[in-house]
């Protein structure tokens, strides 16, 4: 029972030591069970070439040879699989009668000569061997891809030596089982440790790239089977070897993705880097520095007194979704700028982080989620000592103290960092009912592959561009973002790209109620600029799914902003398509959208292939009482119109213009237009024989009592007036637009 008792608990600690990422992980391996007759040419293994098996000096007195063997009832130690292990032998001494064994690697992916590859950077080859009688002379050599002669381990002359040491010393043991390991430290560097039991020996790091190795006997005495030489478990792996920083140097090597990598010295990463595992000890300082990334395959462990500090848009990557971490990082993020009353949308990349220590300063009632059940749909005030949870959005407002000058919230999550699957509910949008959810990783993570992988529809980030007003957002700060476009929020700001940044939260549209399940699969490096609220960065790029994009401005010189996305691609319908179709929210002035039943879109995708003929008809809402001008304007358009033609209709005034030649510039009260305006790609106008205009397409009506001209067909130069006697009364150059008010004729006439 005791016996069963300590086997579950060796399970337990082996699973979690492996979740943390200290697991070495086999990539190739070959051993004696794999086989019932073994002899040259023969391979059933994983990425070595075929056995190459031979022998030298044999005649009828002199013997060598291969077979399957079992060290254990032959009386060495074990490095048995299933009962077997590869042997050899060769026997008597005085003639060099020898045995030998050769192969090399064949799928690390390096360079090839002759199908011979060698270990990459951080790759480790093991081998066991057990030798017990020292007389003769037995053990193995190590060459790279040309055959050339790197290392040699040998028991001979009743000792252990190497091509680096003469002799090991070690006490004679006829049970002896070796593992002779090589760790490939660098592209020409590599070192050799022999293991023992408790003895261990290093060669030192070394120049060469480990390809393949020879195992040999020769002139053992005859009679007795403790001269053979057994071997086996020949493996390829990667973490199975560490990199170790000690505030000055690594002492195997830059760090990679094999390579596990120890900090027990300060150490500021000014270039991101990748590592099989991390553990910051020793009260080390490691510092990643703005815009670099550190990707890990497995987990994270940073001990007590030490720290690991991601500065503000740096990214941690991690492979492994069931890894482990253990300890505290910093996550820095900064929001700006800020004044009294903003609010920012957040979301924790780590576990544990409670909000009034994330932002100490700001009032105890002013930290909210939001609860998007329809038959609640409203804010709810959170505790300020609530943790925040993963993937879980939060609105809080900016600490306490600041004024009306912008100043900048400099954010930093303290604890575990959040890696593997995180699932929160999700209601489905009935009511105008949305999801406040959250980036629950410490990188920034792909839009496009959250939206296909979930039921998620259209997300919406909070910029707060606008001042907040007796406790109510203004929806005009609202950007917008579906799989495949986004838009700018009608306070202006930056356009969402398809990447979210690390601690952002956001409001998304749910097609079902259930759940929403985040993925290390969306992680991505890098790309980690872009923070709502965050001031305009250079560095974002607009990154569409497709470049066949048509981007629409709504704006006047008052400040009214709105934007909207036409697109198309393949695969898209002109119904609704979920994902990438995306509802626009009403701005607090204005609206600018484009319509199919029962949907107003910030961005509509439509199917390609593109046709000539197609329309799209476009909404616009104004709230403004008095008689606005408002322009309509291009300030995207994808290189495939690059040579086509983009019209707006204004059935108002039946004009067809030419957005590619210069805005459209139009009036408006307060109201909902629906059927206005539509946009084309030729001027159908021309071919319209029940529409009769006149020639120069200028018209004249009347405006709150004054003369409007409005022009079909270009902008209006210059206008000028004259009365019944031929005299001027009024004159206006460089007007550049097609319609003109001519307010000054009556109130100086």
């Amino acid at each position: 029972m005791k016996n069963n008792c300590v086997l579950i608990f060796l399970i337990v600690i082996s699973s979690f030591f492996s979740r943390l990422g200290f697991s070495q992980t086999t990539l190739f391996s070959d051993n004696a069970a794999n086989y019932s007759s073994w002899t040259s040419g023969t391979n059933l293994g994983t990425g070595f070439s075929a056995w190459d098996l031979w022998t030298q000096n044999t005649d009828g007195t002199h013997f060598a040879g291969h077979f399957l063997g079992n060290s254990v009832s032959q009386g060495f130690g074990d490095v048995n699989s299933s009962g077997s292990s590869f042997s050899m032998y060769a026997n008597p001494g005085g003639t060099f009668v020898q045995a030998n064994a050769q192969r090399f690697l064949s799928n690390t992916g390096s360079p090839a000569v002759g199908g011979r590859q060698y270990l990459l950077p951080g790759q480790s080859f093991k081998i066991d061997l057990a030798i017990a009688y020292r007389n003769g002379y037995k053990g193995i050599d190590l060459m790279d891809q040309n055959f050339n002669l790197l290392y040699t381990f040998n028991v001979a002359s009743d000792v252990y030596s190497s091509t680096t040491n003469a002799n090991f010393g070690w006490t004679y043991d006829q049970a002896s089982v070796f593992q002779l390991v090589v760790n490939q430290t660098d592209v020409n560097s590599y070192e050799v440790i022999i293991l023992r039991g408790s003895d261990s020996y290093s060669s030192g790091i070394r120049t060469g790239q480990f390809s393949g190795f020879k195992l040999f006997i020769g002139n053992t005495d005859p009679g007795n089977d403790l001269n053979n030489l057994h071997f086996n478990s020949l493996v390829v792996q990667k973490c199975a070897m560490t990199t170790t920083w000690d505030g000055t140097s690594w002492d195997k090597g830059e760090p990679n993705i094999n390579k596990n990598v120890v900090f027990t010295g300060n150490y500021t990463a000014a270039v991101g880097f990748s590592a099989c595992s991390v553990t910051v000890s020793n009260n080390a300082i490691v510092t990643i520095n703005s815009l670099n990334t550190i990707t890990v395959e497995n987990g994270i462990s940073v001990n007590s007194g030490s720290s690991l500090i991601f500065e503000n848009k740096s990214s941690l990557i991690q492979n492994n979704a069931v890894a482990v971490n253990i300890g505290n990082i910093t996550y820095k993020r900064n929001a700006n700028p800020m004044i009294q009353y903003d609010y920012t949308y957040w979301s924790s990349p780590v576990s544990s982080q409670v909000l009034n220590v994330f932002s100490p300063l700001t009032l105890a009632s002013k930290f909210y989620s939001f609860n998007a059940d329809p038959l609640v749909n409203n804010w709810v005030l959170e505790n300020q000592i609530n943790t925040m949870l993963p993937a879980k959005g939060y609105a809080i407002r900016a600490p306490q103290g600041y004024s009306s000058t912008p100043q900048t919230f400099n954010g930093a999550f303290v604890g575990v960092p959040n890696n593997g699957n995180y699932t929160v509910n999700v209601y489905k949008k009935t009511v105008g009912n949305y999801n406040l959810l959250g980036n629950p990783y410490p990188s920034a993570i792909n839009v496009q592959t959250l939206i296909s992988n979930t039921t998620l529809i259209t997300l919406y980030y909070w910029t707060h561009n606008t001042a907040i007003s007796s406790n109510v957002f203004t929806s005009n700060d609202y950007a917008v973002r579906t799989s495949l476009a986004g838009t700018a929020a009608s306070s202006g700001g930056v356009v969402p790209t398809k990447y979210m940044a690390a601690g952002q939260g956001f409001f998304a549209s749910s097609s079902v109620n259930g759940s929403v399940t985040f993925t290390n699969a969306m992680r991505v490096s890098g790309n980690n600029s872009t923070f709502f609220r965050n001031s305009n960065s250079p560095e974002v790029i607009n990154d569409e799914a497709d470049d066949n994009l048509i981007r629409l401005d709504l704006s006047n010189s008052g400040g009214v902003f709105k934007q909207q996305v036409i697109l198309y691609v393949t695969g898209a319908t002109n119904d609704y398509d979920s994902g990438i179709d995306g509802d626009q929210i009403d701005g607090q002035y204005v609206s600018f959208y484009s319509i199919i039943p029962g949907h107003n879109l910030a961005i509509q995708v439509k199917p390609m292939p593109w046709e000539v003929t197609d329309q799209v008809p476009l909404g616009f809402k104004s709230t403004i009482a008095a008689n606005t001008s408002f322009n309509i304007n291009i300030s995207e358009l994808g290189n495939f119109f690059s040579d086509k033609d983009v019209f707006l209709e204004d059935k108002t005034f039946n004009i067809f213009h030419n957005l590619k030649a210069a805005p459209y510039t139009f009036s408006s009260i307060a109201g909902v237009f629906d059927n206005r305006f539509v946009l084309h790609y030729q001027d159908t106008s021309l071919s319209n024989d029940d529409f009769t205009a006149s020639e120069n397409s200028v018209y004249l009506f009347e405006e709150n009592h004054h003369p409007k001209i409005v022009s079909s067909k270009s902008n209006i130069t210059s206008v000028v007036v004259y009365d019944m006697l031929g005299r001027v009364v009024f004159s206006k150059d460089e007007i550049k637009a097609n319609e003109f008010v001519l307010s000054d004729l009556i109130a100086n006439n």
